[in-house]
């Protein structure tokens, strides 16, 4: 097994976790205990996240993050430096095209994610934030998007078998959306798919994905991949699709922000991402 040094390897959500929700951004201190924790450990804290690659660019880069990175909720693993996709687990294009189906037929907010790709209506509400969200920061470390007219082209091009989907992202108004919301659910439940949902911005963000596909399945494909033992990584996170990774591995935590269900199977809850949870969890790791 790789021991470079005795500090541990760190797999950390990004949403929740080290980002804040409502701006998308780390807080300073946060920013700073991670660099440290980069110098004194050989660069092993790395990402492991819901989010798309395309999503990811600017905290690769503000975070000096050299190992390979997990996005998609397990479903990709990428090399930050070569941008090479060392492992995908895609969707049958049978069951994409019943989703998008039924998306079109209930005019649902959806969008695509592959293992770099982020594939969007150009009416997405999660497109438009984040437009805004990420309008500060340098171009090239924006979302790139590939833009789709409407649901029959996109259900044409998964027809021509033009992108290998890893999950699909849906966007409610938890209010406005909620019939729409229940009958998505009971539709991803018929169809046996794995569903994990967040708040985000007042928004309720919904995956679709295959069964046992999750960021625990993600991370012992990481650990299989990069030849390290699962009992040195320390793994953190706050939300519901964090659960099955905070609940298999020895060093499960959650912030102290987390919702109840993570809580009750961490090992350790540390502070709120407002109080800088990880950077002093790093900080103690290394003292």
């Amino acid at each position: 097994m790789k021991e470079e040094n005795n500090l541990p390897y760190v797999a950390s959500d990004l949403d929740g976790t080290i980002v804040r929700n409502e701006d998308f951004k780390i807080l300073d201190e946060t920013v700073r205990d991670i660099l440290n924790y980069q110098v004194e450990s050989e660069s092993k804290f790395f990402i492991v996240t819901g989010r798309a690659y395309q999503n990811m660019k600017y905290y690769i880069k503000q975070l000096k993050i050299k190992l390979p990175i997990i996005c998609s909720n397990g479903s990709a693993i990428i090399d930050p430096i070569t941008n090479k996709v060392l492992f995908e687990n895609s969707m049958s294009d049978s069951v994409v095209l019943k989703l998008l189906d039924h998306a079109h037929k209930n005019s649902l907010d959806v969008n695509i994610y592959t293992a770099k790709d982020l594939i969007s209506l150009k009416t997405s509400e999660r497109y438009k934030k984040y437009q805004e969200l990420f309008a500060h920061y340098p171009k090239e470390l924006q979302p790139e998007f590939i833009f789709i007219d409407s649901y029959l082209d996109l259900i044409e091009d998964i027809k021509n078998k033009k992108y290998k989907t890893l999950k699909l992202m849906y966007s409610f108004d938890p209010i406005q959306d909620k019939e729409k919301h229940l009958n998505l659910v009971n539709f991803l439940d018929e169809m046996n798919l794995y569903h994990p949902q967040t708040f985000i911005q007042s928004r309720l963000i919904m995956d679709a994905m295959e069964k046992g596909v999750n960021k625990a399945t993600g991370l012992e494909k990481w650990c299989e991949l990069m030849n390290v033992d699962k009992n040195n990584i320390h793994v953190v996170g706050d939300n519901n699709n964090d659960i099955e990774m905070v609940s298999s591995f020895k060093y499960g935590i959650s912030v102290g922000n987390g919702v109840s269900a993570l809580k009750e199977v961490a090992n350790i809850v540390i502070d709120t991402i407002d109080n800088n949870g990880v950077g002093k969890y790093l900080d103690n790791l290394i003292k």
